[in-house]
């Protein structure tokens, strides 16, 4: 019996526009009537992801990667980076000139040295990192020109994970178990549920493990090979409404 929906937004339940259609909110929250709780699992922040959350409210909230995982207004689990290595991440790639701009973020504050920042990210606040503000960040970003270089700083963070995103100059650094994989594990336990009354829905290299290990993997058409290996079963494209699409055949 399911008793959980994790699903990814961006390129997964969401457009590609990034909006949410009615008729995918109406299948979620058909979904909950049957007593289905909904899990957002995204690489966004609770700010970033704002708009969605005030279209429709799901049971769980998964964000930054995995690193944070609430229920309403408490925190389940916490994978952050401690304010140490925080600070020595983000001068290290300050030192780099292949490194753009850094986002470091965290439920309470949101820093970017991105000067272009008001327009594309209005959630940060600009400032340039030369203070150690002492913060411990639940995802710290950069904008790099060279992967050489975003791999050589990961190098000297063995207790960090880095990862690039599909088709972007943008990568993450997290705690190393700030995984979507290990946050659906907190979940469960949390519950006192099996992960196998799970289905996960995704798209991307961040979202495999889940999609390998609930119950049932669920990959959209538009997905990476290797999210579509790793799935047992594929669904129609996100801009086509294929998660709700899937679940109205199998589930509702």
């Amino acid at each position: 019996m399911i008793r959980m929906i994790v699903t990814d937004l961006d390129n997964t339940l969401l457009h590609s526009d990034k909006s949410i259609s009615d008729f995918t909110i109406k299948a979620l929250k058909k979904c909950q009537a049957k007593g289905i709780k909904i899990v957002f699992a995204t690489a966004r922040s609770t700010r970033a992801a704002s708009k969605m959350l005030a279209q429709f409210t799901p049971d769980i909230f998964v964000g930054y990667g995995g690193a944070l995982v609430q229920a309403g207004e408490g925190a389940i689990h916490c994978f952050d980076i401690s304010a140490e290595l925080s600070h020595q991440l983000i001068q290290d790639c300050l030192a780099a000139p292949e490194v753009l701009s850094i986002l470091a973020i965290n439920e309470s504050a949101a820093l970017t040295n991105d000067l272009n920042a008001d327009n594309e990210l209005p959630h940060y606040q600009y400032a340039d990192f030369s203070n150690n503000y002492g913060h411990r960040y639940l995802k710290i970003s950069v904008y790099a020109t060279s992967p050489a270089a975003v791999e050589k700083i990961a190098s000297r963070y063995p207790t960090l994970d880095m990862l690039r995103y599909s088709g972007e100059d943008l990568y993450r650094f997290a705690n190393k178990d700030a995984v979507k994989w290990n946050a659906v594990k907190a979940i469960a336990a949390h519950y006192s549920l099996s992960t196998e009354a799970f289905i996960a829905f995704g798209d991307d290299v961040n979202d495999l493990e889940m999609l390998a290990n609930c119950g049932v993997g669920v990959a959209v058409e538009n997905a990476i090979d290797e999210a579509k290996a790793a799935a047992g079963h594929i669904c129609g494209a996100n801009d086509g409404d294929g998660v709700a699409k899937w679940l109205e055949e199998h589930i509702l």
